[in-house]
């Protein structure tokens, strides 16, 4: 069961790995927003399953849009950064208990919640690519500036999607 999962897991990665290399990489507005829908494989990640395999393959899903965009690991550090702080975040806006994670599934989110999970999830993932892309403070603004616009512009595939594709019940 565990190497289908995995199995299941690797390919949902190289899929979203090649659609942001090729299609969404591609779609630039005003060079400022690119949607960076990859992230969409750490939001939907079950809570309660292993997390030293979650974050093997967050870095596995960064390092594969790294190799494509030239970047250097910087969506591989986003990426594991916000895997490893997922379940303290999930924690946060659900008002559960650590060891109530176990039993967590994102249907129990309310509308508001799923919201500022995923809002909060993106905006941290997106700083830290351009906080990294650039290395310095001394630009700060415009970070800020690419931050907000990538977020904005990525959050809204990724509702695009959970409006089209998820069932229901895990909304």
């Amino acid at each position: 069961m565990l190497n289908l999962r995995l199995l299941g897991n690797i390919v949902i990665i190289v899929f979203l790995v090649l659609l942001q290399a090729l299609i969404f990489s591609k779609i630039n507005f005003n060079h400022i927003a690119t949607p960076y829908i990859y992230i969409l494989f750490i939001l939907l990640y079950p809570a309660y399953r292993n997390r030293y395999l979650f974050l093997l393959l967050c870095f596995l899903l960064g390092w594969g849009v790294d190799l494509f965009e030239d970047t250097g690991g910087i969506h591989a550090f986003a990426s594991i950064t916000i895997g490893f702080l997922s379940k303290h975040i999930i924690r946060m806006v659900s008002g559960t208990k650590f060891f109530e994670l176990e039993e967590f599934r994102y249907s129990d989110f309310n509308a508001g919640q799923w919201i500022f999970y995923t809002v909060l999830m993106v905006f941290i993932h997106h700083f830290l690519l351009f906080f990294m892309e650039s290395l310095s403070f001394s630009n700060f603004g415009g970070i800020m500036k690419r931050t907000v616009f990538c977020s904005a512009f990525t959050l809204l595939f990724v509702y695009f999607y959970l409006i089209l594709f998820r069932k229901r019940a895990e909304r």
